[in-house]
């Protein structure tokens, strides 16, 4: 399968820094199919809410994962915690400790509108609006 490399850069605010700026730059491996998905259906990002979370890598993981399948669902989804762990569980050793991260990590409190319910034998996502609105085209 063709692999594309992405490149992503990212600027986060340290109010610490004198108003600069941080950079840190992380290299991601898409295949061919995920990487036209994402750019025929790209999904915009609250930079507040990136800065609120951007000490937990999990969170923010997680947030990005919500703002991009939530909004293109049609009906309920359930993804069970295996699942779960298995896409973000790879820094925790013990399977009992995914769970409770995994919701500390959820990011709800900065993706308002994210419509997920915690089971036991999962999470149910439920179709949502993006984190950020479209805006309208002025013609």
């Amino acid at each position: 399968m063709n692999q594309n490399i992405v490149d992503v850069a990212m600027f986060v605010d340290d109010p610490g820094a004198a108003g600069q700026g941080t950079l840190f730059v992380e290299t991601a491996r898409l295949s061919e199919t995920f990487f036209q998905q994402l750019k025929k259906h790209a999904v915009p990002l609250d930079e507040a809410a990136i800065r609120h979370i951007r000490t937990s890598s999990m969170a923010l993981e997680v947030y990005c994962w919500l703002a991009y399948r939530l909004h293109s669902l049609v009906a309920p989804k359930p993804i069970t915690w295996a699942a779960l762990a298995g896409q973000f569980g790879a820094g925790i050793r013990l399977r009992k400790h995914f769970k409770p991260a995994f919701v500390e990590s959820l990011a709800l409190a900065v993706y308002r509108d994210a419509r997920v319910e915690i089971t036991e034998t999962g999470v149910l996502l439920q179709p949502s609006p993006p984190p950020v609105r479209k805006l309208l085209k002025q013609g």
